[in-house]
């Protein structure tokens, strides 16, 4: 099992964040030609909201636990698979799950999906930036 040192942990959990942000927020965006303009407004006012809830709800406190999880290990080399407690990582597994299964289910919308991929994307995003901040704040 490779191993790092914790600051280095922490980008790497940065950068998982920051591409499952992307795909995210690119299947969304690969669905705007599916939506009218209407339906687009709103879904990214709904995304946004979504984002600030989904942020302060769930999201900024498993990167902050996360965060200082990982700068609190004793070992100075630490397995790359600890940058996430047990229950953290099955609750990623359950929302990849759901996600494959609305994006899946043919009666529902693009319109409805939009805003949950947008939202969650853009969280998603947020979190990244907390852990490349605290990656660099370590640096400088």
């Amino acid at each position: 099992m490779p191993k790092v040192k914790a600051n280095t942990l922490i980008l790497i959990a940065g950068i998982i964040w920051f591409t499952a942000s992307i795909i995210l927020s690119a299947k969304a965006i690969s669905w705007i030609e599916l939506i009218t303009y209407t339906q687009l407004v709103f879904g990214v006012i709904t995304a946004i909201i979504l984002s600030v809830i989904k942020i302060y709800l769930i999201f900024q406190k498993i990167t902050l636990n996360n965060i200082n999880r990982i700068q609190s290990f004793p070992q100075t080399n630490i397995s790359i698979w600890e940058f996430h407690k047990i229950k953290d990582k099955l609750l990623i597994v359950l929302m990849i799950i759901i996600g494959i299964g609305l994006r899946s289910a043919p009666f529902i919308p693009k319109y409805v999906l939009f805003p949950i991929y947008l939202g969650i994307g853009l969280a998603m995003l947020y979190c990244a930036i907390l852990y490349f901040k605290c990656f660099f704040n370590k640096k400088l």
